[in-house]
């Protein structure tokens, strides 16, 4: 009786901030209830304990759960009984319904010390970096495009977009996730972007921080197709260089400062303001005159090597994360303009993935 008297004093003392981890952690000293599911699981799933029973309430939805058994978990009986609790919103998992917390989409069991490593994450709770990536063998972001073969025709967001913001195909509706942090997405609509929902949901992932978590850009598999076809030397080395990049530009008149171009890796193609970058050989168009043109080589071609040496991974996914200036189709034109029919036929044989890639429409991309 004595302890029903003080915990259900802990409800009724409005001095208590159970909005505070601590706070509701202390809430669960001298409870039975920590006996059958620790008490930081509860309170990270936003819980405190009322003192009756084994009931605990949501500081933020006020929503209560009780009968608590071992193998419950406490993020999964908050969700199934208040799926829109704001509180889950920001620190959980959101965009699934109550059933995928229970069974992962593969079919395996419902990994609690992920969802610890996840919420520290989120959270900003210190955590070993090294756990990171969670998905190793999706670090590639060939690798992540390969697992939407099956994606719906139907989503509003591309492959291309999502794999670029480090995001894999679960190959059950539109589902997708996180290969750095585990975060996982669905549910898209017209408007969404990758990038914007990625960090929106899971806002310190670290691969979203720009960290180097081991990623490996699309420009791999570029570079790799033109080893194989050992016509690189005859396409781009040649503007290697910044004076010969500044020189394509005489004679062209530009909206943007030759310099500023030739910095981030453009020459000029003598059409108009068409520039190439002499790396990855992404092509844009179109210029205005108050565009940046590292700023436009991130937005369009973030997996740039060039790029992402000269401005780090970090500036790269801050351009990601702007709001986009309309629904652009990315070009690949400018990867393989150079190379003979014979030597993309071959290299097309050998790689389901760029065989993907090559299906879809070409554009050249206006700025």
């Amino acid at each position: 009786m004595s302890n029903l008297m003080q915990d259900t004093n802990l409800e009724t003392d409005h001095s208590v901030d159970f909005s505070l981890m601590d706070s509701r952690l202390e809430s669960f000293c001298g409870s039975s209830l920590a006996q059958k599911v620790p008490a930081e699981r509860l309170a990270r799933a936003g819980f405190y304990f009322t003192g009756s029973g084994d009931r605990v309430r949501c500081f933020s939805c006020q929503k209560t759960v009780e009968n608590w058994h071992r193998e419950d978990v406490p993020v999964v009986r908050h969700k199934e009984v208040s799926p829109s609790c704001r509180f889950l919103s920001c620190t959980h998992r959101t965009s699934f319904n109550p059933g995928s917390f229970g069974s992962l989409i593969n079919g395996s069991a419902y990994d609690e010390e992920a969802e610890d490593m996840e919420y520290r994450l989120r959270t900003g709770e210190v955590v070993d970096e090294s756990t990171y990536p969670m998905a190793p063998h999706m670090r590639s972001e060939e690798a992540r495009l390969q697992t939407f073969s099956l994606w719906p025709s139907t989503a509003p967001v591309r492959p291309r977009d999502l794999a670029q913001a480090g995001l894999y195909y679960l190959g059950q509706k539109d589902r997708v996730q996180c290969f750095c942090c585990g975060g996982m997405l669905g549910g898209w609509e017209a408007g969404d972007t990758a990038w914007r929902e990625h960090t929106k949901h899971f806002p310190n992932c670290f691969f979203i921080l720009g960290h180097d978590v081991g990623n490996i850009p699309l420009q791999g598999a570029t570079e790799e197709m033109e080893w194989a076809s050992g016509q690189r030397g005859n396409t781009h080395v040649h503007m290697g260089s910044f004076e010969e990049r500044v020189g394509s530009f005489t004679g062209v008149q530009h909206p943007i400062d030759h310099e500023r171009l030739a910095r981030a890796g453009f020459y000029s193609t003598g059409a108009g303001d068409k520039v190439l970058c002499f790396h990855c050989g992404g092509g844009l168009k179109g210029w205005q005159p108050e565009e940046d043109p590292w700023e436009e080589h991130a937005r369009h071609y973030p997996g740039c090597s060039f790029l992402l040496t000269e401005k780090g991974q970090g500036f790269v996914n801050s351009i990601q994360l702007q709001d986009p200036r309309g629904n652009r189709p990315v070009s690949i034109h400018c990867f393989y303009m150079h190379l003979s029919n014979r030597v993309v036929a071959d290299f097309v044989k050998q790689s389901d993935f760029i065989t993907f890639i090559l299906t879809k429409p070409i554009y050249l991309i206006s700025a």
